[in-house]
């Protein structure tokens, strides 16, 4: 099999990571694993290219990397943060050009990749403007598509998913497009027609940077490689997502761990999540603004206090001050009341978060605690209560609370 995708640094500050992967090191290495020889085709500079074979090493992976100048990479503040790269004065490069029966084609930061093949699965991972497979002159007998919800709109030009599909089957002869949407799973379509949803399968952790690049790889050695239909291989590819995601072992077979896994059904795609947690400081406000990107960014609809009912208003008015307080208090509560799981903040034991955690308790819904810094005993209450969850991860904490709105 030939994979073409990059070659590149990835760094997280919460959790902590640093490592050299890329997508294409990612899924090539995770073919590879499978006792599949892989033909990788990538970027990187000259100093770097005797580390590669040694940092990704298997007897099954051929190197075959173009000269660059500098290697990408890639910083996340957490898994779900939009990445800033270095260097931003990227130049581009000349094309690289294969040939081969089964292609897994990424896109790339640093030029591009003409692929001509049987079967070819392509996954141009540029939310803001997808690439066309077909642009750069790539042909495939059989293609597949990978997108996620907003990519698949872009590229299809509709903001209708069945329709931006069926222009994308049209334009590019897409005989297989992938629709990943989060937490609501993956949807399948063949030959333009919706043929199900494979859902996402849940974990104790969710890891997400690299997520991806797993997907594609698992679904392209089982359908390509494998001969699985569309569905199946779409399904053995989010059980390996789920597996790495919580362990962050790279791998494309089904194994006894991953067929145990719990599929997450989902029962209401429009569920709220109510944010619960202190506004009051920049480092405070900073972390509502990131959850309420980060589950906008899964497709999940929301009610934040602050942006729903603002912050309190000061009166020198005593009955005026008292009215002003109901007025928050009752806005809060009723968007807490239609919302279906909760995910509160908890470090710092903010008065108005244990309060929303109690309120949302006594009416049985879900809460998901965000909680970093804890003392001994902030965690007693919270620990003894029916449908509370607490964890020390940012990304796992909106995966675990989007799950409870939606399966809920």
């Amino acid at each position: 099999m030939i994979v073409a995708g990059g070659y590149y640094r990835e760094i997280c500050v919460s959790p902590k990571r640093d490592e050299v992967f890329g997508s294409g090191g990612r899924a090539a290495f995770a073919i590879a694993t499978a006792g599949t020889d892989v033909d990788w085709h990538y970027y990187c500079p000259k100093l770097e290219q005797s580390n590669v074979p040694v940092a990704l090493s298997s007897p099954h992976l051929r190197h075959h990397p173009r000269t660059s100048d500098d290697l990408v990479s890639f910083a996340y503040f957490h898994p779900l943060s939009e990445p800033q790269y270095r260097p931003s004065d990227l130049p581009r490069y000349d094309d690289i050009v294969v040939e081969g029966a089964n292609i897994l084609r990424f896109g790339f930061m640093e030029g591009d990749a003409i692929v001509h093949g049987d079967k070819v699965v392509f996954d141009p991972q540029s939310p803001r403007k997808p690439l066309s497979f077909k642009a750069n002159g790539s042909t495939a007998n059989s293609l597949a598509i990978v997108l996620n919800a907003r990519e698949v709109k872009a590229l299809g030009k509709d903001e209708d998913e069945s329709q931006a599909v069926q222009k994308i089957w049209e334009s590019e002869s897409a005989s297989v497009v992938l629709v990943k949407s989060g937490p609501q799973g993956c949807r399948v379509y063949v030959d333009s027609v919706l043929q199900g949803t494979v859902p996402p399968y849940r974990t104790d952790r969710v890891y997400k940077i690299g997520s991806g690049d797993i997907f594609s790889g698992a679904f392209a050695y089982n359908w390509a490689e494998k001969g699985m239909p569309p569905h199946d291989a779409a399904d053995v590819a989010s059980r390996c997502v789920a597996r790495y995601c919580d362990s962050r072992q790279p791998g494309v077979l089904l194994d006894d761990r991953t067929e145990a896994l719990e599929p997450i059904t989902v029962n209401d795609e429009q569920a709220k999540v109510y944010i619960a947690g202190p506004f009051f400081t920049m480092s405070e406000l900073w972390l509502v603004e990131q959850a309420c990107r980060a589950l906008d960014s899964l497709g999940v609809s929301f009610f934040s206090p602050y942006h729903e009912a603002g912050l309190l208003c000061d009166y020198a008015d005593d009955q005026a001050h008292q009215k002003e307080i109901e007025r928050v208090v009752e806005a809060d509560l009723k968007g807490l009341g239609e919302c279906k799981a909760v995910l509160a903040i908890l470090d710092g034991c903010d008065p108005g978060t244990i309060f929303e955690i109690g309120w949302a308790v006594r009416h049985n819904i879900p809460v998901v605690a965000l909680s970093q810094n804890p003392k001994p005993a902030d965690h007693t209450m919270i620990r003894g209560s029916k449908n509370c969850s607490i964890c020390d991860d940012f990304a796992t904490a909106i995966y675990r609370v989007a799950w409870a709105a939606q399966s809920g």
